[in-house]
């Protein structure tokens, strides 16, 4: 849903009467666009490489990866700099004109990655909105191929993906696109002056991510892509925000997608509206403009040295995510979610076996009742004693009859079981719609080498696995993901799991082109789970089988779920 604000199309909260105006403007601006194109006499090339042409600009690709071709940093708003520091998404011109092969733009790499937290000058732009996008090398406009759509994780402050193994392992049947968008600070600044100031508002890192969706509605014809067939999905917070496109305006009958990836959902607790003040002070002060007469425009006004500064001295309290804004976020999500306030598409869904294992602390510091209520209070500091009580019965101490044998082991899974693991299990089985559900268990070397083989399959193991041997964080040197190389076993878990997960993205079932050999899902309606692992090859199908939630894990998630409320989630 839009508003229209002046000349420029602006992406934003906005009421649900303006839904119906928004699609005549996108049907307009399709009908338009592909007029333009059909009217275009001659072909545009260029000697950089293959050609994407949109009507109002157009693209060159690399297509130097085989039967790939590649279209890095496309943009789809307008940059959010300067004036548009802190304000909603603004459309691009998307108005049809003439073209020349010198119009074309050089799109063969991947564009500036985002400002990262912490931040280095340098290192990250503010103009860097945009799309990466990985189509088959004959893909078509006519090809109307199935589109998966990523959202990366790393707490809404780092992190990006390659996906052409996705295109390269489906065999050309998908076109994978990554979205870039604002983080961190400059991401979801939150706070009543910038909410009631007229050109700016909270969760804009969030609004990027529902515009570049309407983008890939109105384009991705062009590229080769259906937009009726766009799957979303991401990580973490990117799993995160996957839920909040899903209870968008308490759940849109018509979301800009046909089906949700969900891995590890994870949003820090939604902010009280004290704590918002508190960190857009701290942010006003540390820029210099405490006591200007407008706060939003000395903001805007300041150099980016002063914004790196102020992102890497900010108080550890201050994360700077979504908030409920009363619209696109109208609440809690618990609250939405138990409500059935959502969006109801298939989707598959999961989290890692260990998945609470990095946000405890080490294995040797956990070893009494209170140092467990501690480690998750470290998460929920609002949680009341009546809660933290409650929880300790829930997870009872360790002993033959619990999954969990040490006290640390029981602040893992206690923690894991307030949101990673708990909201792919509900909506999977609320939703009336197909859905999947997984467990990961193959753990992710590099991070077992730098934190212990007790973390396990850590949060985010997984992405070693979907993406190519890569994680959830550039290398210190430079923003870019670091590869490791498979073994044997990696490569057939990575293959296997690549081809499910682009298999639901192509066909809404991760089943129909899954590599022969490998165990059959079971709906999630059925009380089962995929337990994926290494251990796979063509000729003995062993690791990844299917599994069954026990009662216990059902009531324990349960309970989690009755004190949404009281967590904040």
């Amino acid at each position: 849903m839009f508003k229209r604000a002046c000349s420029d199309m602006q992406v934003g909260p906005t009421t649900g009467a303006m839904f119906s105006a928004t699609q005549l403007l996108t049907i307009t601006l399709l009908s338009v666009s592909a007029s333009a194109l059909d009217e275009r006499s001659t072909p545009l090339t260029s000697s950089f490489g293959p050609v994407v042409d949109l009507g109002y600009a157009a693209y060159a690709g690399n297509a130097t990866l085989p039967n790939i071709t590649f279209y890095g940093g496309i943009p789809y708003i307008r940059p959010p700099v300067g004036n548009l520091r802190f304000a909603t998404p603004h459309q691009l011109d998307e108005s049809p004109r003439p073209l020349s092969n010198a119009d074309v733009v050089d799109a063969r790499n991947w564009g500036p990655i985002c400002i990262q937290q912490p931040a280095v000058v340098g290192i990250g732009n503010e103009d860097c909105v945009t799309l990466n996008i990985w189509t088959p090398s004959n893909a078509t406009s006519k090809s109307k191929l199935p589109v998966y759509v990523y959202i990366h994780g790393g707490g809404t402050t780092t992190t990006r993906f390659p996906a052409n193994d996705w295109v390269a392992r489906s065999d050309g049947g998908l076109i994978a696109i990554a979205i870039q968008y604002r983080l961190g600070l400059l991401g979801f600044l939150s706070g009543s002056e910038i909410t009631e100031y007229p050109t700016a508002g909270p969760n804009n890192g969030l609004f990027d991510q529902r515009a570049a969706l309407e983008w890939i509605q109105r384009h991705i014809k062009a590229f080769g892509g259906d937009p009726t067939k766009v799957t979303i999905g991401g990580q973490s917070t990117g799993a995160g925000s996957v839920v909040l496109h899903l209870t968008a305006y308490g759940g849109e009958q018509n979301p800009p997608f046909r089906a949700a990836i969900i891995e590890s959902s994870g949003n820090d607790p939604f902010y009280t509206d004290e704590h918002s003040e508190e960190c857009f002070g701290n942010v006003t002060q540390a820029v210099g403009c405490t006591g200007a007469e407008d706060v939003i425009a000395c903001l805007r006004s300041a150099n980016i040295g002063a914004i790196v500064s102020a992102v890497n001295n900010k108080p550890s309290t201050c994360k700077y995510e979504p908030v409920i804004d009363g619209d696109y976020i109208p609440d809690i999500t618990s609250i939405l979610l138990t409500e059935g306030n959502f969006s109801k598409v298939p989707i598959l869904a999961g989290h890692t076996a260990q998945d609470g294992s990095i946000f405890v602390g080490s294995n040797t510091s956990i070893t009494t009742d209170a140092q467990v209520v501690a480690a998750i209070l470290g998460r929920y500091p609002l949680l009341p004693s009546n809660v933290t009580d409650a929880m300790l019965v829930t997870y009872p101490p360790p002993s033959n009859n619990t999954i969990w044998k040490t006290q640390w082991e029981r602040a893992m899974y206690a923690y894991q079981g307030s949101e990673l693991a708990n909201w792919d299990f509900y909506i999977g089985n609320v939703s009336g719609q197909p859905a999947y559900n997984y467990r990961w268990d193959a753990p992710d070397p590099n991070l077992i080498a730098s934190r212990g083989a007790y973390v396990g399959a850590a949060h985010t193991s997984e992405l070693f696995y979907l993406y190519d041997g890569t994680n959830s964080g550039p290398s210190s040197a430079e923003a870019l993901p670091v590869f490791t190389v498979f073994n044997s076993t990696q490569d057939a878990l990575a293959r296997q799991a690549v081809a499910w997960w682009s298999s639901f993205a192509r066909s809404l079932d991760p089943n129909t082109y899954a590599i022969a050999g490998s165990p059959m899902w079971e709906l999630a309606s059925t009380g089962g789970f995929m337990i994926a692992d290494q251990g796979f090859n063509t000729t003995t199908p062993t690791g990844s089988v299917m599994g069954v939630r026990t009662a216990d894990d059902v009531e324990r998630l349960a309970w989690w779920r009755s004190v949404g409320t009281e967590l904040r989630l």
